[in-house]
């Protein structure tokens, strides 16, 4: 399996920015898609939100 992350902020209709993160896996077989199926629930729910917070703390660190 391969992937990428990859993670961009970009104006929002208020004049201000908004986190957005796209991946981009190739699964390579039965096993990656059976793998990918399995961690998908755990990824969305314990792994980005906590990610794009921190991202977005240090943003707004950095801009001050």
């Amino acid at each position: 399996m391969h992937g990428v992350l990859h993670i961009g902020w970009v104006p929002d209709q208020a004049g201000g920015y908004r986190g957005q993160m796209a991946v981009y896996v190739k699964r390579n077989g039965l096993l990656g898609t059976g793998y990918m199926a399995l961690i998908t629930p755990f990824r969305y729910l314990i792994v980005y939100p906590p990610m794009l917070r921190a991202i977005g703390r240090a943003w707004c660190r950095s801009e001050s």
